[in-house]
Parts: C-alpha cells; sequence; structure tokens
C-alpha cells in the first residue's frame, strides 16, 4: 500500500472471514478491520485498505472507547475496492458473527446494534450457529427495466433494497442456463458505477449489478422457498446479501407472496465458483408494501492478524 495513500502508521487487527458457510473454503471472503478509537483513518485510507485486499467488501468496525463494554451498538464503514457502500449483507452478517459468535467483543457481548450508513440494524442469534440482521431497507422497484440476453425478455425489474444498492433481477430458465451466465457480459447495464442514469430520480446513487436466479422447488403459501442465484458487477460475487434481500423483497411483494403476510427464501449462490454461500431472508409484506426484511446466516474465520498503515 501506497505510503501516499496512507499517511498514518498503526497496526490494526484484522478478521477475515468466509460468509455465510459452515467451512471455509466455501462462502465469500470478507475482511474485517477493528479500528481503535484512538485511530482516525481518513476515507482515502480505507479506500486504499479496502483495493488492496481486493475482497467484494472490507468492513471497518470502529471500537468504542468505553472499557466496561456497556455501550451496545458499533458503527461500521463498508468499502468495496471501488468505493463505499451504504449497506451491504454479507459484510453485516460477517461483522454480527464476529461480534455475538467468535468472541470479537466477548462472547457474552450485549451490543444489539450496527449502524450503517442506511441506518441501525438490530442483530441477534438466530438458532443454532446463524446470526441476524434486521435490515433498515426502504425498497423500491424502479420504472426502467431490461433486456438479457440469457433470456431475449423486455421486463426484467430493477430495485433497490437501499438507496445506493440496486440490482437487476433476471430469472432464468433452468440451471443449465444459470450455469452459462458469464462475467463479460453478465451485468446487463454494463457499468456498475455509472448507471445512474437508469435508476428513478431520487434514486441515481450508487451501483447496479446483476443477479440471475433458477427456482429450484415449488412451495404452497408460506413455505421456504428455494432459488439458486448468481450475482454479476465488476465481478462475479458469491454471495450477495443486499442483492438477495432485493430479490426477496421483490418476490414476496410482486411474485409468490400474493401481496400480503410473510415469505421465507433460502437463496444458495456462488456454487459455479467452487465458493457456496446459503442466504437466508424473510420478508414481511402488509397492506401490499415490504413491512420488514430478516438477513441471516453463519461464518468461518479463516484467519486474524495486523494490518500496517
Amino acid at each position: 500500500m501506497s505510503s501516499r495513500a496512507l499517511a498514518t502508521v498503526c497496526h490494526i487487527q484484522l478478521y477475515i472471514h468466509d460468509q455465510t458457510a459452515k467451512t471455509h473454503p466455501e462462502g465469500n471472503p470478507l475482511a474485517i478491520i477493528r479500528v481503535p478509537s484512538t485511530s482516525k483513518l481518513t476515507q482515502n485510507q480505507k479506500q486504499a485498505i479496502a483495493a488492496e485486499f481486493n475482497l467484494s467488501e472490507t468492513v471497518f468496525l470502529h471500537l468504542t472507547s468505553d472499557d466496561s463494554n456497556q455501550t451496545t451498538s458499533r458503527t461500521i464503514d463498508i468499502f468495496t475496492p471501488n468505493a463505499e457502500l451504504p449497506f451491504a449483507g454479507h459484510p453485516t452478517i460477517g461483522t454480527i458473527f464476529y461480534l455475538l459468535k467468535t468472541g470479537g467483543e466477548g462472547s457474552n457481548s450485549n451490543i444489539d446494534t450496527i449502524t450503517t450508513k442506511a441506518g441501525p440494524i438490530p442483530i441477534s442469534l438466530f438458532g443454532d450457529n446463524k446470526v441476524r440482521a434486521v435490515i433498515p431497507q426502504t425498497f423500491h422497484r424502479h420504472a426502467k427495466t431490461f433486456t438479457s440476453k440469457f433470456t431475449g425478455d423486455v421486463g426484467h425489474p430493477m430495485c433497490s433494497i437501499v438507496k445506493g444498492m440496486t440490482f437487476i433481477y433476471v430469472q432464468l430458465p433452468d440451471l443449465e442456463t444459470l450455469g452459462k451466465v458469464d462475467l463479460q457480459t453478465g451485468n446487463v447495464v454494463g457499468d456498475t458505477y455509472a448507471s445512474a442514469e437508469t435508476m428513478d430520480e431520487g434514486w441515481k446513487v450508487g451501483l447496479v449489478g446483476t443477479m440471475y436466479y433458477v427456482p429450484v422447488n415449488t412451495p404452497g403459501k408460506g413455505e421456504q422457498r428455494h432459488y439458486r442465484t448468481r450475482m454479476i458487477f465488476t465481478r462475479e460475487d458469491p454471495g450477495t446479501g443486499s442483492a438477495s434481500c432485493g430479490l426477496a423483497a421483490y418476490l414476496a411483494k410482486e411474485v409468490v407472496g400474493g401481496g400480503e403476510g410473510r415469505e421465507s427464501f433460502v437463496f444458495e449462490q456462488g456454487v459455479e465458483m467452487g465458493r457456496r454461500n446459503e442466504i437466508t431472508v424473510e420478508v414481511e409484506i402488509k397492506g401490499g408494501e415490504v413491512e420488514g426484511v430478516w438477513l441471516s446466516g453463519e461464518a468461518a474465520v479463516v484467519m486474524e492478524g495486523t494490518v500496517q498503515v
């Protein structure tokens, strides 16, 4: 990392997890940088560190100066190698897992909230080994629709789960077609970070990716629904919580949910990359609108160390 980009000298603790997976090397790698309350990293420094790791996302977890550990919230910043994000699902789950399951803040931590640029996220343990987040969603379907070379159809929707995190959702007919999705043409908008003109007024910010999905079961009302997915932006992402939340909200609101009640979804992503993820999303619809979104998953610790900046 360039000394011009990183002007201070300190050691910052690092953890790397495989997210939404039970074992390494499955899942989606995530770097969690523990930033002491006495350290002041600039925006440029954070971006340089994220670019150096070159993972889908890097989290900067800001520690508090409260030695009694009574502060129940933590603030995080989320960066791709190219830009800061207001929210992303797999970094959220990874951070929660670190805080509540791996002893990052003490195994009996009383932390119940993490705060992102998109807002506060209530967090909790979920089941035997998972963690859960209440997503600060502002679900919005944009007016513009898209064509995909894999279907020939016009009308694939574009939705934002929060402002700044937007995805085009393309349903494919079968898993064979899903396996043909390629990185070069997979993102139907082309440039992930220069697609603001495709969004509705008031939403023209952030990135746009394309998520492809195939239903793999046909459950009844209220039964858990399973899908295989792939998500392409500047690269293929093994596991994308934000895109999965948006897809679940779209499906529950407009396709399978009947405009009312709670639906549960499991998205299996990253299989074609050899990095399988399992992402669970629940969506509550009331009065035809998205009332709540819950994201859950698990992680495996890969390594820990320090970063000199």
